[in-house]
């Protein structure tokens, strides 16, 4: 930002002006706000929006060179030097730098540019993207996507795209992409860098050249040469993770969250921002236009179109009128009775079966990965837990070999010969993963090829990327993996969806559990018959009896959330409420707890002194009081609305080594 006022701090001389036009004074503004609301520093925001080696380097980024003949009357001597300008002449006078120093030397070019017969050129900025063409520029809505696009393109608020999966939601932001203005850009964010090749492809097909992409596995080169062709102008559709908000678009006309309930959109370190609010902060910097999308949206989004602050379009019809997929549910004490422990239940390994005579796929999910949940000695009872964590290790098995990994600060150790208390040798597993599901498959059905995604086998940039396309290419016959390919995927072949058990996450004291596990049932049950046929879903749990259930068997987003709505008015939590979650740790667990205390009863004082109505106040261990190396405890305060809480909080003497997140998106 540039003032003609002096600022009452001491400053420095100007001694050079790299770029005028940096970051715009609206992004400056939208860095502030965030940092303020979300209690952190300024720089620290700011940081997020620019790559450290523009302030370290003046212009970085690297363009595009080319060789332009000056003067091909002059003559000159030397067989590399003559075949130069042969090469140019024939290509009439211009040629890339890449293409003339596969044949020469630089030292010849730079020769040749001395006597002033070449000179240089700068082209268009490199990007590390390629060029895609998959044939589907031409983009044909049904009708239904045309009567959406419709009210999205009337719409004077925010637009909540509320379709079911296989509904073309994609294909109207491609279409919505398409229309922006010529100096117009699209920010496209995802709530997975997973998900990211495949729309990246379909938007390259369009928009030839002008996609950049942004995600935290991109090398810091990479994110040199796409934050510049961003900030420039010179790529029209940025495609990213939640990360992607803070690049300084030069003109960002049109904004799209896809999958919009992700609770990866929320940022869960310092600044712990929800992607949301930034993108609600750049419509009313930029007059940007938002679009969210979602088969399972967050009650946060649909209560706002309940009230009238944003506006609702649905889609509540799959593409080509395909029905929704057929519901199976198994439960799993039944299978216990009847002697089958495995993962695999009868009704979900004769599906497979059936899927192999086919010639079809499947996708067989289960949010844990690793082979087993938990590791005991079947003599004396001993659990083998992390040291710096109150967590069970969990065991993995790679090639033969064994080991503990933490599954939540990463601690590995060899897996033991012997138990450390009684020195016995046998151990039973409690709890299933994503290997050990691999193993029974296979041991079960041993023709059917299986491809496992999970973060132990996909650890490259290009894993996931690699893995999809052989899978798309019917070189596997069953796709097994977590979370990672519940969402967003769409495979032709894929006729049957296994949920190995869906009752992970269901009983954690979140207030979010239940609608966490909707969301992600029917998002990898919409994986299934997304073309002509209808597809098959066996859902697997210990409590077919749990309400939520009801909703997932008839694919009713809508009355889920309406049940949702409902125990959340009671009970005044979130849309109805905003609260705040205070995280208070130490290496002593007996110093965290007083701190924690003395926080929690300066905070207790204050609201009753304020007789702030609607307000409540409670303090709590950790639900996992013991992670990294440190204890953790808990304040959390709930007040009417996030305006209120923020001015409270920031009101308050710097609470020091408190961990402050505003609406949180897990209270564990």
């Amino acid at each position: 930002m540039v003032s003609d006022e002096k600022p009452d701090f001491k400053t420095q001389p100007i001694v050079d002006v790299w770029d005028e036009q940096f970051i715009s004074s609206q992004y400056v503004e939208i860095a502030r706000e965030v940092a303020e609301e979300n209690f952190s520093s300024l720089e620290k925001v700011l940081s997020l929006m620019v790559p450290e080696k523009f302030f370290t380097s003046q212009n970085p980024e690297k363009r595009e060179t080319f060789y332009l003949l000056a003067d091909d009357s002059v003559q000159v001597k030397g067989t590399k030097q003559k075949l130069v300008l042969e090469l140019l002449q024939s290509n009439k006078g211009r040629m890339r730098s890449e293409d003339l120093r596969e044949q020469v030397s630089l030292a010849t070019l730079q020769g040749l540019v001395k006597k002033e017969i070449l000179k240089i050129e700068e082209g268009t900025l490199i990007s590390p993207l390629a060029v895609t063409d998959n044939g589907k520029a031409n983009i044909v809505l049904n009708e239904d996507q045309e009567k959406a696009l419709k009210k999205i393109q009337t719409a004077k608020t925010t637009t909540l795209l509320f379709g079911v999966t296989g509904s073309g939601k994609t294909e109207i932001y491609k279409k919505l992409a398409q229309d922006v203005s010529p100096t117009g850009q699209v920010l496209l964010l995802l709530p997975e860098i997973a998900l990211t090749p495949q729309l990246i492809a379909e938007f390259q097909s369009i928009f030839k050249g002008a996609v950049a992409v942004w995600h935290s596995k991109l090398a810091e080169g990479e994110k040199i040469q796409e934050w510049k062709r961003v900030q420039s102008g010179e790529a029209k559709i940025l495609i990213g993770a939640r990360s992607a908000v803070f690049v300084p678009l030069k003109n960002p006309e049109l904004v799209i969250l896809d999958e919009e309930h992700e609770w990866t959109f929320k940022n869960e370190f310092a600044p712990r921002f929800h992607t949301i609010d930034v993108v609600e902060k750049m419509e009313q910097k930029f007059n940007s236009k938002i679009i969210l999308g979602s088969a399972t949206p967050r009650l946060e989004s649909f209560h706002k179109c309940e009230v009238g602050e944003w506006t609702r379009v649905d889609l509540p019809k799959r593409v080509g009128d395909v029905l929704m997929p057929e519901m199976r549910f198994v439960d799993l004490k039944s299978e216990a009775k009847r002697g089958n422990y495995s993962p695999l239940s009868g009704a979900l390994e004769e599906e497979l079966a059936d899927i192999l005579k086919q010639k079809k796929q499947a996708v067989i999910f289960l949010n844990k990965r690793g082979f087993s949940g938990a590791t005991m000695c079947k003599s004396c009872g001993h659990k083998f837990e992390c040291p710096n964590c109150s967590h069970n290790m969990k065991m993995h098995q790679k090639m033969g070999n064994q080991k503990f990994i933490c599954h939540v600060c990463g601690h590995m150790e060899g897996f033991p010969s012997q138990c450390p208390e009684c020195k016995e040798k046998d151990f039973v597993f409690r709890g299933w993963g994503t290997q050990m599901v691999e193993e029974i498959l296979k041991e079960k059905l041993p023709t059917l090829r299986v491809f496992r995604a999970d973060s132990d086998s996909i650890t490259g940039k290009h894993d996931f990327e690699t893995l999809m396309n052989k899978f798309h290419n019917y070189e596997a016959d069953v796709l097994l993996g977590t979370q990672m390919i519940a969402k967003g995927l769409d495979f032709e072949r894929v006729q049957l969806v296994g949920v190995v058990l869906a009752d992970v996450g269901l009983n954690l004291p979140d207030f979010r559990s239940e609608e966490r596990v909707f969301q992600i049932l029917t998002q990898v049950s919409g994986r299934a018959g997304r073309r002509a046929s209808r597809g098959k879903i066996v859902i697997q749990t210990f409590n077919p009896e749990e309400k939520i259930f009801d909703f997932v068997k008839t694919h009713d987003a809508e009355s889920f959330l309406h049940w949702q709505k409902e125990s959340r008015q009671k009970s005044l939590m979130p849309p109805f409420s905003s609260m705040a979650k205070l995280t208070i740790s130490d290496v002593r667990k007996e110093v965290a707890f007083s701190h924690a205390q003395k926080t929690f009863k300066k905070i207790l004082k204050q609201v009753q002194n304020d007789k702030k109505e609607g307000w409540d106040c409670h303090f709590a261990p950790a639900f996992f009081p013991r992670t990294h190396g440190k204890y953790h405890f808990h304040v959390f305060l709930k007040a009417p609305n996030k305006k209120e809480l923020v001015e409270f909080l920031a009101a308050q003497t710097p609470l020091e080594g408190v961990k402050i997140d505003i609406d949180p998106s897990s209270l564990l």
